[in-house]
């Protein structure tokens, strides 16, 4: 078996985070999209895959330089995502797509591998149910067997949505090759659809679409109350006798936690943070190479390299990398993009901030 994943696409609704980032290279939980995914599928034993790259592609060869089965592949037009499988179309066996901004299970990555294969279908599409399927390309589905798939209709028949990972036969390619202009793979499956047999598998877990800010923000709360089930704490680590935790901690190697932290609920420490003294940190992701003293963080994701000063608190936000956050600063539900600096004494709430946004120059937000 052999996996794609689309990642070329410069994804405008993550702005500001893909401005530095291509999408697939988004921290969650500490850990790159892309990578977590690739994670699930080598458990499956998908022995090459292909990663679809364009915007930022030189991150995605400098991350996966040294693995051996992780190869890149330039989609020189960006012509959908049937044109990034269609860069592919050397694969001679079955494989599996899963677009590379969205977080799944690998339970039902496996899932729908087992009912690819014990149909022997052309095709076989992951389905989720959506509160707003209008947004999605919504499934008709009869007797297991996909009929239709339409493309957000304005009035949805079920909430039955298309997840975006599929696995497919090669046969796959001759149908894109006589498409023209945009090769979108939803068209795609629906001529599939018209002449082949298409199956269908149900999302049991859980299925996230990054298709924005708060989505990603999601995404990674959803990933660390899944995926962290235990205390796990790398043998480089280090917490002092001082400190607390109260809750699940995955802490990675060469953390510190230093005396007078709190550490509570489900929470992801990255390798070479120090975190103290005196912070407070609950069901939050803190990427790798911070610097948090005395502050409070609730309910966020922080990207990686921030310096995080005394008496600030953030709840409900993401934090681009490499930012800088003075003391006496409260930040709610708010975006700040990556290299920001926020000079104390400062009380933000509901704020999108653009790359290397300075409070101090006013040049702030879009």
């Amino acid at each position: 078996m052999k996996a794609v994943i689309p990642c070329a696409k410069k994804e405008e609704s993550l702005y500001p985070f893909t401005e530095s980032k291509p999408t697939g290279m988004i921290p969650v939980m500490g850990i790159p999209i892309v990578k977590h995914l690739i994670s699930d599928l080598q458990s499956e034993e998908v022995d090459d895959i292909y990663i679809v790259a364009n915007h930022r592609e030189e991150d995605f060869r400098e991350e996966f330089d040294e693995y051996t089965n992780v190869n890149i592949v330039t989609q020189e037009e960006l012509n959908g995502t049937g044109g990034a499988v269609e860069t592919c179309s050397f694969i001679e066996e079955d494989f599996i797509v899963i677009n590379g901004d969205v977080v799944t299970s690998g339970e039902d990555i496996s899932a729908l591998l087992e009912k690819h294969r014990e149909n022997d279908a052309s095709s076989t599409i992951l389905g989720a149910t959506e509160e707003s399927p209008e947004k999605f390309g919504v499934l008709s589905i009869k007797n297991d067997k996909v009929e239709h798939i339409t493309e957000k209709p304005e009035e949805p028949e079920n909430p039955l949505v298309n997840t975006g990972i599929y696995v497919f036969n090669p046969e796959i390619f001759s149908i894109l090759d006589e498409m023209e202009g945009e090769k979108e793979l939803p068209s795609t499956v629906q001529k599939m659809v018209e002449e082949q047999d298409v199956r269908f598998e149900m999302v049991e877990n859980y299925w996230i679409d990054i298709g924005s800010n708060r989505k990603l923000w999601k995404a990674d709360r959803v990933k660390r109350e899944n995926e962290i089930v235990e205390t796990d704490i790398h043998e480089d680590a280090q917490v002092h006798e001082d400190a607390v935790i109260d809750g699940e901690v995955i802490m990675e190697k060469n953390a510190q936690i230093r005396p007078g932290a709190v550490i509570e609920g489900k929470t992801f420490i990255g390798r070479n943070s120090v975190i103290g003294p005196n912070p407070l940190i609950r069901d939050s992701t803190v990427t790798r190479n911070p610097r948090l003293r005395g502050a409070s963080v609730d309910k966020s994701l922080l990207f990686e390299k921030n310096i995080i000063d005394p008496l600030t608190h953030l709840e409900d936000c993401i934090l681009g990398e490499e930012s800088d956050i003075k003391s006496n600063t409260t930040i709610k539900e708010s975006f700040i993009g990556p290299r920001s600096f926020v000079e104390m004494n400062n009380s933000i709430y509901g704020v999108k901030f653009v790359p290397d946004a300075r409070t101090d120059l006013g040049e702030i937000s879009k």
